[in-house]
Protein backbone atom coordinates (compact mmCIF):
# COMPACT_ATOMS: atom_id res chain seq x y z
CA UNK A 1 0.00 0.00 0.00
CA UNK A 2 1.52 3.55 -0.91
CA UNK A 3 1.56 5.83 2.13
CA UNK A 4 2.39 8.92 0.25
CA UNK A 5 0.25 11.63 2.26
CA UNK A 6 -2.26 13.76 0.02
CA UNK A 7 -0.90 16.96 0.26
CA UNK A 8 -4.52 18.67 0.26
CA UNK A 9 -5.47 16.20 3.22
CA UNK A 10 -2.23 17.23 4.92
CA UNK A 11 -2.74 20.45 4.06
CA UNK A 12 -6.12 20.13 5.92
CA UNK A 13 -4.61 18.28 8.90
CA UNK A 14 -2.70 21.11 9.27
CA UNK A 15 -5.31 23.59 9.67
CA UNK A 16 -7.31 21.58 11.90
CA UNK A 17 -4.62 21.16 14.23
CA UNK A 18 -3.45 24.68 14.63
CA UNK A 19 -7.02 25.60 15.09
CA UNK A 20 -8.41 23.64 17.97
CA UNK A 21 -9.79 25.01 20.67
CA UNK A 22 -8.29 24.24 24.12
CA UNK A 23 -4.74 24.02 24.07
CA UNK A 24 -2.77 25.97 21.24
CA UNK A 25 -1.13 22.69 19.72
CA UNK A 26 -4.03 20.38 20.28
CA UNK A 27 -3.51 18.28 17.24
CA UNK A 28 -0.08 18.88 16.67
CA UNK A 29 1.99 15.71 17.25
CA UNK A 30 5.75 16.21 17.61
CA UNK A 31 7.62 12.77 17.09
CA UNK A 32 10.82 13.12 19.07
CA UNK A 33 13.81 10.89 18.18
CA UNK A 34 16.21 12.82 20.16
CA UNK A 35 18.23 11.45 23.40
CA UNK A 36 19.25 13.43 26.76
CA UNK A 37 18.12 17.02 27.85
CA UNK A 38 18.21 19.36 24.48
CA UNK A 39 15.59 17.58 22.59
CA UNK A 40 13.60 16.82 26.06
CA UNK A 41 13.48 20.40 26.69
CA UNK A 42 12.09 21.33 23.58
CA UNK A 43 9.49 19.22 23.19
CA UNK A 44 8.44 19.65 26.82
CA UNK A 45 7.63 22.97 26.09
CA UNK A 46 5.17 22.20 23.26
CA UNK A 47 4.22 19.25 25.57
CA UNK A 48 2.62 22.20 27.59
CA UNK A 49 1.14 24.00 24.82
CA UNK A 50 -0.97 20.78 24.22
CA UNK A 51 0.90 19.19 21.22
CA UNK A 52 0.65 14.68 21.41
CA UNK A 53 4.74 14.32 21.69
CA UNK A 54 5.84 10.45 20.73
CA UNK A 55 9.02 9.89 22.29
CA UNK A 56 10.81 7.05 19.96
CA UNK A 57 13.01 5.07 22.32
CA UNK A 58 15.88 2.33 22.07
CA UNK A 59 13.70 -0.74 23.47
CA UNK A 60 15.55 -1.89 26.90
CA UNK A 61 17.42 0.99 26.98
CA UNK A 62 15.36 4.45 26.52
CA UNK A 63 16.14 7.53 26.44
CA UNK A 64 19.59 8.38 28.49
CA UNK A 65 17.92 10.19 31.35
CA UNK A 66 15.52 7.73 32.51
CA UNK A 67 18.59 6.51 34.37
CA UNK A 68 21.22 8.71 33.82
CA UNK A 69 22.14 9.34 37.44
CA UNK A 70 21.00 5.76 38.67
CA UNK A 71 18.11 4.01 39.07
CA UNK A 72 15.46 3.25 36.18
CA UNK A 73 13.27 6.32 35.90
CA UNK A 74 15.58 9.58 37.01
CA UNK A 75 13.81 12.26 38.68
CA UNK A 76 15.19 14.46 35.28
CA UNK A 77 13.38 11.77 33.35
CA UNK A 78 10.37 12.83 35.15
CA UNK A 79 10.64 16.66 35.26
CA UNK A 80 11.75 16.72 31.00
CA UNK A 81 9.33 14.05 29.54
CA UNK A 82 5.94 14.51 31.60
CA UNK A 83 3.79 14.57 29.39
CA UNK A 84 4.33 12.53 26.43
CA UNK A 85 3.97 9.12 25.00
CA UNK A 86 6.55 6.71 24.28
CA UNK A 87 7.30 4.29 21.80
CA UNK A 88 9.76 0.96 21.25
CA UNK A 89 11.64 1.53 18.07
CA UNK A 90 15.36 0.25 17.33
CA UNK A 91 16.82 2.77 14.71
CA UNK A 92 19.51 0.77 14.44
CA UNK A 93 17.61 -2.33 13.13
CA UNK A 94 17.32 -3.04 9.30
CA UNK A 95 13.88 -2.53 9.29
CA UNK A 96 12.87 0.73 11.62
CA UNK A 97 12.89 2.57 8.38
CA UNK A 98 9.59 1.60 7.23
CA UNK A 99 8.33 2.23 10.96
CA UNK A 100 9.65 5.28 11.19
CA UNK A 101 8.15 6.31 7.60
CA UNK A 102 4.50 5.50 9.25
CA UNK A 103 5.05 7.54 12.18
CA UNK A 104 6.70 10.54 10.76
CA UNK A 105 3.47 10.20 7.89
CA UNK A 106 1.28 10.93 11.40
CA UNK A 107 3.05 13.49 12.90
CA UNK A 108 3.83 16.57 12.00
CA UNK A 109 7.01 17.63 13.45
CA UNK A 110 10.46 15.64 13.96
CA UNK A 111 12.78 16.81 16.89
CA UNK A 112 16.03 14.97 16.67
CA UNK A 113 19.49 15.58 18.39
CA UNK A 114 21.68 13.30 16.37
CA UNK A 115 25.04 13.83 14.58
CA UNK A 116 24.87 15.67 11.23
CA UNK A 117 24.19 13.12 8.34
CA UNK A 118 23.84 10.21 10.87
CA UNK A 119 20.10 9.65 10.32
CA UNK A 120 20.50 9.97 6.57
CA UNK A 121 23.10 7.39 6.14
CA UNK A 122 20.24 4.53 7.36
CA UNK A 123 17.46 6.32 5.38
CA UNK A 124 15.73 7.41 8.32
CA UNK A 125 16.20 11.45 8.07
CA UNK A 126 14.88 14.37 6.51
CA UNK A 127 15.90 13.47 3.20
CA UNK A 128 13.97 10.52 3.03
CA UNK A 129 11.24 11.58 5.21
CA UNK A 130 10.14 14.31 3.37
CA UNK A 131 10.62 12.88 0.08
CA UNK A 132 7.36 10.65 1.31
CA UNK A 133 6.06 13.40 3.48
CA UNK A 134 6.64 17.07 2.46
CA UNK A 135 4.40 18.70 5.21
CA UNK A 136 6.89 17.13 8.32
CA UNK A 137 8.89 20.21 9.70
CA UNK A 138 12.05 18.72 10.99
CA UNK A 139 13.81 20.20 13.33
CA UNK A 140 17.87 19.02 14.25
CA UNK A 141 18.77 20.26 17.46
CA UNK A 142 23.11 19.87 17.62
CA UNK A 143 26.07 21.01 19.21
CA UNK A 144 27.41 23.30 16.37
CA UNK A 145 24.76 22.92 13.44
CA UNK A 146 24.62 20.78 10.31
CA UNK A 147 27.45 22.18 8.88
CA UNK A 148 30.73 23.67 9.33
CA UNK A 149 34.35 22.95 10.66
CA UNK A 150 32.69 21.69 13.94
CA UNK A 151 29.32 20.13 12.77
CA UNK A 152 30.38 16.01 13.78
CA UNK A 153 32.82 17.15 16.57
CA UNK A 154 31.39 16.37 20.32
CA UNK A 155 30.68 18.80 23.18
CA UNK A 156 28.52 19.42 26.26
CA UNK A 157 27.08 22.04 27.78
CA UNK A 158 30.38 23.69 29.08
CA UNK A 159 32.01 23.51 25.77
CA UNK A 160 29.68 25.71 23.85
CA UNK A 161 29.51 27.89 26.34
CA UNK A 162 33.23 28.55 26.61
CA UNK A 163 32.95 28.26 22.81
CA UNK A 164 30.39 30.85 21.76
CA UNK A 165 31.99 33.17 24.48
CA UNK A 166 29.50 33.13 27.15
CA UNK A 167 31.22 31.30 30.13
CA UNK A 168 33.84 34.10 30.16
CA UNK A 169 30.72 36.73 30.91
CA UNK A 170 29.26 35.03 33.13
CA UNK A 171 31.09 36.58 35.91
CA UNK A 172 33.26 39.37 36.20
CA UNK A 173 35.67 36.44 37.92
CA UNK A 174 37.91 33.71 35.86
CA UNK A 175 35.79 31.55 34.03
CA UNK A 176 34.05 28.59 36.20
CA UNK A 177 31.61 25.94 35.50
CA UNK A 178 27.99 27.13 36.34
CA UNK A 179 26.07 24.89 38.40
CA UNK A 180 23.46 24.05 36.03
CA UNK A 181 23.01 23.34 32.20
CA UNK A 182 22.59 26.71 30.22
CA UNK A 183 22.95 26.02 26.72
CA UNK A 184 20.87 22.79 26.35
CA UNK A 185 17.23 24.86 27.34
CA UNK A 186 18.41 27.53 26.05
CA UNK A 187 18.79 26.08 22.16
CA UNK A 188 16.08 24.35 23.29
CA UNK A 189 13.45 27.32 23.70
CA UNK A 190 15.04 28.90 20.80
CA UNK A 191 14.13 25.47 18.11
CA UNK A 192 10.79 25.61 19.81
CA UNK A 193 10.11 29.03 18.56
CA UNK A 194 11.74 27.63 14.84
CA UNK A 195 9.30 24.95 14.93
CA UNK A 196 6.00 27.07 15.80
CA UNK A 197 7.12 29.65 12.83
CA UNK A 198 7.57 26.32 10.45
CA UNK A 199 4.38 25.47 11.44
CA UNK A 200 2.47 28.39 10.78
CA UNK A 201 3.97 28.85 7.37
CA UNK A 202 3.16 24.98 6.88
CA UNK A 203 -1.06 26.22 7.45
CA UNK A 204 -1.24 27.49 4.63
CA UNK A 205 1.66 26.24 2.34
CA UNK A 206 1.51 22.40 3.08
CA UNK A 207 5.21 22.43 3.16
CA UNK A 208 7.80 21.56 5.79
CA UNK A 209 11.02 22.71 6.48
CA UNK A 210 14.39 21.46 7.97
CA UNK A 211 15.72 23.47 10.84
CA UNK A 212 19.06 23.91 12.04
CA UNK A 213 19.16 24.97 15.78
CA UNK A 214 22.57 24.11 17.91
CA UNK A 215 23.88 25.27 21.28
CA UNK A 216 26.67 27.29 20.19
CA UNK A 217 25.14 29.55 18.37
CA UNK A 218 22.52 29.87 20.46
CA UNK A 219 24.79 30.83 23.29
CA UNK A 220 26.42 33.50 20.90
CA UNK A 221 22.74 34.94 20.51
CA UNK A 222 22.77 35.87 24.10
CA UNK A 223 26.18 37.85 23.79
CA UNK A 224 24.55 39.75 20.30
CA UNK A 225 25.15 42.91 22.08
CA UNK A 226 28.59 42.17 22.50
CA UNK A 227 29.65 40.29 19.41
CA UNK A 228 27.65 43.25 17.68
CA UNK A 229 30.23 46.19 19.15
CA UNK A 230 33.28 43.82 18.87
CA UNK A 231 32.97 43.83 15.05
CA UNK A 232 32.01 46.93 14.28
CA UNK A 233 32.27 49.87 17.62
CA UNK A 234 34.05 48.13 20.84
CA UNK A 235 32.40 49.76 23.89
CA UNK A 236 31.57 49.14 27.10
CA UNK A 237 29.59 45.79 27.78
CA UNK A 238 27.45 44.84 31.19
CA UNK A 239 30.14 43.86 33.81
CA UNK A 240 30.12 44.61 37.69
CA UNK A 241 29.78 48.20 39.41
CA UNK A 242 28.41 49.52 42.63
CA UNK A 243 25.10 49.23 41.76
CA UNK A 244 25.13 46.05 39.56
CA UNK A 245 26.71 43.38 41.83
CA UNK A 246 26.35 40.67 43.85
CA UNK A 247 27.10 41.25 47.87
CA UNK A 248 27.02 39.34 50.97
CA UNK A 249 25.42 40.37 54.07
CA UNK A 250 25.88 39.17 57.94
CA UNK A 251 24.45 35.96 57.87
CA UNK A 252 26.75 34.80 54.90
CA UNK A 253 24.06 35.07 52.16
CA UNK A 254 24.07 37.15 49.47
CA UNK A 255 22.01 39.20 47.50
CA UNK A 256 21.54 40.84 43.88
CA UNK A 257 21.73 44.78 43.61
CA UNK A 258 20.46 45.81 40.25
CA UNK A 259 19.79 49.78 40.58
CA UNK A 260 21.31 51.55 38.03
CA UNK A 261 18.36 53.37 36.96
CA UNK A 262 18.17 57.08 39.01
CA UNK A 263 14.91 56.06 41.46
CA UNK A 264 16.46 52.32 42.13
CA UNK A 265 19.67 54.11 43.45
CA UNK A 266 18.14 56.82 45.44
CA UNK A 267 15.92 54.38 46.99
CA UNK A 268 18.67 52.27 47.61
CA UNK A 269 21.03 54.75 48.78
CA UNK A 270 18.10 56.24 51.97
CA UNK A 271 17.72 52.50 53.15
CA UNK A 272 21.52 51.82 53.63
CA UNK A 273 21.32 55.20 55.15
CA UNK A 274 23.79 56.51 52.73
CA UNK A 275 21.73 59.62 51.59
CA UNK A 276 25.01 61.07 50.30
CA UNK A 277 25.68 58.22 47.88
CA UNK A 278 23.09 59.59 46.17
CA UNK A 279 25.26 62.08 44.05
CA UNK A 280 27.76 59.26 42.69
CA UNK A 281 27.44 59.57 38.88
CA UNK A 282 27.24 56.11 37.97
CA UNK A 283 29.88 55.05 35.43
CA UNK A 284 31.37 58.19 35.61
CA UNK A 285 32.92 58.38 38.96
CA UNK A 286 35.07 56.67 40.26
CA UNK A 287 33.27 53.28 41.32
CA UNK A 288 35.84 51.18 43.80
CA UNK A 289 35.00 53.36 47.02
CA UNK A 290 31.20 53.10 46.38
CA UNK A 291 31.65 49.67 45.92
CA UNK A 292 33.07 48.79 49.00
CA UNK A 293 31.21 51.19 51.34
CA UNK A 294 27.91 49.52 49.89
CA UNK A 295 29.72 46.12 50.74
CA UNK A 296 30.24 47.22 54.07
CA UNK A 297 26.44 48.29 55.07
CA UNK A 298 25.01 45.39 53.48
CA UNK A 299 27.34 43.24 55.98
CA UNK A 300 25.60 44.61 58.87
CA UNK A 301 22.38 42.80 58.29
CA UNK A 302 21.37 39.40 57.29
CA UNK A 303 19.85 39.01 53.58
CA UNK A 304 16.86 38.35 54.52
CA UNK A 305 16.38 42.25 56.18
CA UNK A 306 17.61 43.84 52.54
CA UNK A 307 15.18 41.78 50.70
CA UNK A 308 12.49 43.19 52.20
CA UNK A 309 14.01 46.59 52.73
CA UNK A 310 14.18 48.53 50.38
CA UNK A 311 13.48 45.01 48.57
CA UNK A 312 13.34 45.01 44.72
CA UNK A 313 11.81 48.86 44.35
CA UNK A 314 15.62 49.44 45.71
CA UNK A 315 16.76 46.86 43.06
CA UNK A 316 17.86 44.25 46.10
CA UNK A 317 17.15 40.45 45.61
CA UNK A 318 17.71 37.49 46.87
CA UNK A 319 20.19 34.88 45.42
CA UNK A 320 18.02 31.90 45.98
CA UNK A 321 18.88 27.89 45.55
CA UNK A 322 16.59 25.11 44.21
CA UNK A 323 15.12 25.06 47.75
CA UNK A 324 14.64 28.46 48.26
CA UNK A 325 11.99 28.84 45.69
CA UNK A 326 9.66 25.88 46.99
CA UNK A 327 8.31 27.98 49.78
CA UNK A 328 8.64 31.34 47.88
CA UNK A 329 5.12 33.25 47.70
CA UNK A 330 5.61 34.47 44.04
CA UNK A 331 6.50 30.61 42.92
CA UNK A 332 3.25 29.76 45.31
CA UNK A 333 1.10 31.97 43.72
CA UNK A 334 1.67 31.44 40.42
CA UNK A 335 1.48 27.67 40.62
CA UNK A 336 4.96 27.21 39.52
CA UNK A 337 5.23 23.92 40.99
CA UNK A 338 2.51 21.31 39.78
CA UNK A 339 1.94 17.84 41.29
CA UNK A 340 2.07 15.34 38.87
CA UNK A 341 -1.10 13.42 38.70
CA UNK A 342 -1.37 10.29 40.80
CA UNK A 343 1.57 10.97 42.80
CA UNK A 344 3.38 13.15 45.08
CA UNK A 345 5.73 14.42 42.76
CA UNK A 346 6.79 17.98 42.28
CA UNK A 347 7.71 19.73 39.05
CA UNK A 348 8.10 22.98 37.65
CA UNK A 349 4.81 24.15 35.72
CA UNK A 350 5.47 25.60 32.16
CA UNK A 351 6.72 29.09 31.91
CA UNK A 352 4.30 29.63 29.27
CA UNK A 353 0.95 31.10 30.35
CA UNK A 354 -1.92 32.35 28.45
CA UNK A 355 -4.40 34.86 30.05
CA UNK A 356 -2.36 34.54 33.19
CA UNK A 357 -3.28 31.36 34.08
CA UNK A 358 -1.67 29.17 36.78
CA UNK A 359 0.63 26.87 37.05
CA UNK A 360 -1.72 24.12 37.18
CA UNK A 361 -3.77 25.27 34.06
CA UNK A 362 -0.89 25.82 31.82
CA UNK A 363 1.34 22.56 32.48
CA UNK A 364 0.80 18.95 31.59
CA UNK A 365 0.68 17.05 34.32
CA UNK A 366 0.48 13.86 33.14
CA UNK A 367 3.47 11.17 34.52
CA UNK A 368 6.01 10.40 31.77
CA UNK A 369 5.44 7.07 30.32
CA UNK A 370 6.78 3.44 30.85
CA UNK A 371 9.16 2.48 27.98
CA UNK A 372 7.48 1.28 25.23
CA UNK A 373 4.35 1.63 26.71
CA UNK A 374 1.97 3.62 24.01
CA UNK A 375 3.89 0.97 21.13
CA UNK A 376 0.66 -1.00 20.22
CA UNK A 377 -1.40 1.93 19.77
CA UNK A 378 0.61 4.03 17.89
CA UNK A 379 1.58 1.23 15.70
CA UNK A 380 -2.03 0.07 15.12
CA UNK A 381 -2.67 4.06 14.30
CA UNK A 382 0.40 3.59 11.68
CA UNK A 383 -2.00 0.90 10.26
CA UNK A 384 0.16 -1.81 11.05
CA UNK A 385 -1.91 -5.31 11.63
CA UNK A 386 -1.60 -7.32 14.53
CA UNK A 387 0.30 -9.62 13.02
CA UNK A 388 2.31 -7.13 11.48
CA UNK A 389 3.45 -6.03 15.01
CA UNK A 390 3.80 -9.32 16.25
CA UNK A 391 6.36 -10.39 13.64
CA UNK A 392 8.08 -6.84 14.16
CA UNK A 393 8.53 -7.58 17.51
CA UNK A 394 9.72 -11.13 17.64
CA UNK A 395 12.25 -9.67 15.11
CA UNK A 396 12.90 -7.30 18.08
CA UNK A 397 12.15 -4.25 15.36
CA UNK A 398 10.06 -2.68 18.15
CA UNK A 399 9.33 -3.92 21.90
Amino acid sequence: MDHRPDLPAQRRLLVRAVTTHGAPLAGVRILDLSRFAPGAYCTLLLADLGADVVKVEAPGVGDGLRGMYGGDFDVAHIALNRGKRSVALDLRHADAAVVLERLVGRAHVVVESHRPGQLDRFELGYQTMSARHPHIVWCSITGFGDYGPNANQPGHDLTYLGYAGLLDRLADTDPTPPGTVVTLPLAAAIASTGILAALHAAQSTGRGSPLDVNMTDSAMWVRSEDIARAANAPGPSWGTSAARNVYACADGRHVTVAASEPKTWLALCEALGEPSLADHRLGIDDDEPVQQQIAQRLRTRPAADWVAHPGLAGGVGPVNDAADLLGDPQVIERGSLVTLDGTSTQVLASPVRFRSAHGSDATCATPPPALGAHTDDLLRDAEFTIDEVAAMRAAGVVA
